[in-house]
């Protein structure tokens, strides 16, 4: 397999990629203009309201409703920062 310059580089040198809100560095192979930080800081209270106003969702649902990668929605939840709801049973 051959890997092009056009690949890495382009006229001006490396390809780099910079959030939008901050400016850091972010792979250039993120879909996203935000980096993980600013994308918590935007995004997080909307999905946390989201959940909260809505029983059994999960992590694909959140993922497609904000239009985010389910792997972003699953740190927020394994790392303790989101919980689900439970539809109560009576």
């Amino acid at each position: 397999m051959e890997t092009t310059r056009s690949g890495f580089l382009n006229d001006e040198g490396p390809r780099v990629k910079f959030c939008s809100r901050c400016g850091c560095r972010i792979p250039v192979t993120s879909p996203y203009e935000l980096c993980k930080e600013c994308m918590k800081k935007e995004l997080f209270p909307k999905v946390k309201e989201f959940i909260n106003e809505n029983y059994d969702v999960n992590e694909m649902m959140v993922a497609q409703e904000f239009g985010i990668e389910r792997s972003i929605v699953h740190e927020w939840v394994r790392e303790g920062h989101l919980e689900y709801k439970k539809r109560p049973q009576f």
